[in-house]
Parts: structure tokens; C-alpha cells; sequence
């Protein structure tokens, strides 16, 4: 019997191929039933992450929303949800026929409701459905004066403390890292003290658009998340660096899921070189519908051709000195 050369775990969490939908790129999983390679979505992914969600219901930023750039996407849309409750009962279910591990992302505004909203989440599952939690560390902490809970370690590690206290071992909890400090892997640190199974990074670059005839920002809300290929060098380095200089990830006890600008097989097989176990695609999805089953593809192919498996291949790239 043939190995299957993609397979891969995030602890105890298996996943038949590397690849996974990026938080916010898919809705709730509504989107996929719309596209006619649906199944060829589905057959290609190892897990499914669903948009952000909340505890109560968000509205959103004003309009505009979404700005493309030459290299990428702006947005702004402010972790519109309808709540969790209304994602229990209308919008989970739906992921039922996926046959996949449904990864839910998680935003809070303060510690104590990121530990309320996992809770809530996993004891009201009824069909035992979330598979893990990804916390969304780049929203602001309102206690605290609106900072940004992932810039800050000590208050990286409350949280991830705060949901790992109340769910347990009953799903993994990943936590999504920001690229808007100095030095990741100080959060990736205090994020692992805080008790995390997974690292994920990056979430988007904080970014801006100017109108230079209306002489004002282009988005409602002023500054938004820079996704696309712009930011794949940063991705890139930042999960480099948390492998190398963090001990729980060179030895993969703590997998690190890299995100940011991949479009092709290539800058997937980049990310897991640099140290990431799985890997998250999300504004390329935009532009290609087919691009999760061409880059399984290309990737099976070029396992095969190597005579490797996606594991052989994590962090291979740490092997090269620089002296």
C-alpha cells in the first residue's frame, strides 16, 4: 500500500494533504458549495478554517471594505459575524459533508471573553464537528486601551492561558500570530508558555490606500490588512525564525502552519522548507478557484520525483549554514 506522501499532523489533529483554507476566505464554508469544483476543493484540503467569529454579533467597518493592489489585497472588513450562536446552529452544520477538520477563528475583546467564546464553541457542538480553535491575536484589547493583544507577549499568553484553561485537550487550540512587531518569535514564546498546540503566521500586514483626488484614505475604516504576494517574504522569514531560534518548533512539538502570499506549489513547498507543517492559502483562492488542486498536484509530483514526504521536507532549509 502507497504511502501518503502529503499527510501531515498538527498534534494529534491528522491532515491527508498540507494545504488549508486562510481564516476569512471562505465564509463559513457557504462559499465553496457554489463553485463547481467543489469537490475538487474538498478533496485537495487537509482541514477547513472558517471565517472569524465572535461572541456576539459584529456589524463591520463602513464601505470601502476591500481595496486590490498591485501586489496583493487591502481589506477592512471588521469581523462581520452573525455570533456564535447563530454560527452553531446555521452555519456549522453546513461543514458536516465536508469530511474535514473544521478549524474555527476565534476574536474577542478581551481575555476572559476568548476563554467565554472557545468554551461556549466546543461544549455547544453537538455534532462534534470543531476540530480546533485558531485565535485571532490581531484585534484590539479593549481593556487595555484598544492595543492590539498579539504585540504585547504577557498578554499573548493570558489568552491563549484563557482558552487552553477552559477547552482542554477536547480540540487543538493554534494560535494566528501578527507580522506587526519587531520580533515574532517573542509572541510565538509566550504564546507556547501560554500552553499552545500550534503556531500559525502571518495574519495580515497593517496597511493604507490614499485617494489622491478626494485627498482622503480609500477604506471606511482607514487602515486595513495587506494580504498577497507582497507579503510572502515576510511570512517566509518569520516562520524561518520562529523554527530556528525556538526549540519546541525545530523539534515539532509545536507545528507552525505558515500563511501569507502563496500562490503557486512552489511558495507553498518555500513555507514548509522554512518550517511550517501545514500551510494556509487565502487571497490567490480570489483570483483562482482551481488553486488548491493544482498545487496538491504539482506538490505530489514533486514528492514523488524527490522520493520524500511533506515531514522530510519541514525546515529543510535550516541544514545550510550561513557561515
Amino acid at each position: 500500500m502507497e504511502i501518503n506522501r502529503l499527510e501531515v499532523r498538527l498534534k494529534h489533529l491528522s491532515l491527508n494533504t498540507p494545504l488549508i483554507t486562510a481564516s476569512g476566505t471562505a465564509g463559513h464554508g457557504d462559499d465553496l458549495t457554489i463553485l463547481a469544483n467543489y469537490e475538487g476543493i474538498l478533496n485537495s484540503l487537509g482541514a477547513f478554517v472558517t471565517k472569524g467569529v465572535t461572541l456576539k454579533p459584529k456589524k463591520g467597518n463602513p464601505e470601502l471594505r476591500v481595496i486590490e493592489t498591485r501586489t496583493g489585497l487591502l481589506n477592512s472588513i471588521g469581523l462581520q459575524n452573525s455570533g456564535a450562536e447563530v454560527f452553531l446552529r446555521q452555519e456549522l452544520p453546513g461543514t458536516l459533508d465536508y469530511k474535514l477538520p473544521i478549524i474555527v477563528n476565534i476574536s474577542a475583546d478581551t481575555v476572559r471573553e476568548f476563554g467565554e467564546l472557545a468554551s461556549y464553541l466546543v461544549d455547544n457542538d453537538l455534532n462534534g464537528l470543531i476540530s480546533g480553535i485558531e485565535i485571532n491575536v490581531s484585534c484590539p484589547n479593549l481593556k487595555e486601551g484598544g492595543v492590539i493583544f498579539g504585540t504585547n507577549p504577557k498578554a499573548v499568553e493570558r489568552v491563549v492561558k484563557a482558552v487552553k484553561k477552559r477547552v482542554g485537550n477536547k480540540v487543538v487550540v493554534i494560535t494566528k500570530l501578527t507580522p506587526n512587531v519587531t520580533d515574532v518569535t517573542l509572541s510565538a514564546k509566550a504564546a507556547i508558555q501560554g500552553g499552545t498546540d500550534v503556531l500559525s503566521m502571518i495574519n495580515t500586514l497593517r496597511g493604507m490606500a490614499i485617494d489622491v483626488d478626494a485627498r482622503r484614505p480609500l477604506l471606511g475604516n482607514f487602515y486595513g490588512g495587506l494580504s498577497g504576494p507582497a507579503i510572502k517574504p515576510v511570512g517566509i522569514c518569520m516562520v524561518y525564525d520562529c523554527f530556528e531560534k525556538i526549540p519546541e518548533c525545530k523539534s515539532k512539538s509545536i507545528p507552525i502552519i505558515g500563511i501569507g502570499g502563496i500562490s503557486t506549489w512552489r511558495d507553498a513547498v518555500e513555507y514548509i522548507m522554512a518550517g511550517a507543517t501545514a500551510v494556509g492559502i487565502g487571497t490567490a483562492w480570489f483570483v483562482n478557484t482551481k488553486i488548491f488542486e493544482e498545487i496538491k498536484t504539482a506538490i505530489s509530483g514533486y514528492l514523488h520525483e524527490k522520493n520524500v514526504t511533506i515531514d522530510k521536507l519541514v525546515g529543510v532549509a535550516h541544514e545550510y549554514s550561513r557561515f
